[in-house]
């Protein structure tokens, strides 16, 4: 299977996008895979650009954005906006 520079952008999006939410959590990989239900080399070939979230496991990613969110900023990000996180489709 060939990938297209675009296809290229869309992994590293979604490299960058699981990684930031890792962190932005306080989790290690494997925190992200017990919570999320996959393995911890799963999370990894995700954050490596060897893969790509499920869409089940893109969902619970952007629950898991949205339980933080609503913790902390009271489901407003620091504009007063609501907030809603996504993890790119491929």
């Amino acid at each position: 299977m060939a990938t297209t520079a675009s296809g290229t952008g869309q992994m590293r999006q979604i490299r960058t996008s699981v990684q930031a939410l890792r962190r932005r959590l306080g989790m290690t990989q494997e925190d992200l895979a017990h919570t999320i239900g996959v393995t911890v080399s799963t999370v990894n070939r995700w954050e490596n650009g060897h893969g790509v979230p499920s869409r089940l496991a893109r969902k619970v990613m952007e629950g898991l954005v949205e339980q933080e969110s609503l913790s902390t900023h009271g489901g407003k990000d620091l504009n007063g906006s609501h907030t809603h996180a996504s993890i790119p489709a491929r």
